[in-house]
């Protein structure tokens, strides 16, 4: 006996490569989720503020551009 432990099919010798690749995913996806929140939530206040000065009556509300001529 050599003392190695067996290798299992598809080990390529990387033993870390796969760990790794998954951390890399899962923080991909962590970030991904992050900047969907902070966008729909970023969003939602600019919305709740569009309905907030409708509700004052003011008719100023949103910058509309002006078409060019």
């Amino acid at each position: 006996m050599t003392g190695a432990p067996p290798r299992r099919p598809g080990d390529e010798g990387g033993a870390s490569s796969g760990p790794n690749r998954a951390n890399v995913a899962a923080l991909i996806a962590v970030v991904a989720i992050v900047a969907l929140g902070y966008w729909a939530f970023t969003a939602i206040e600019r919305q709740r503020e569009i309905a907030r000065c409708l509700d004052e009556g003011r008719r100023d509300c949103l910058e509309l551009a002006s078409p060019a001529r």
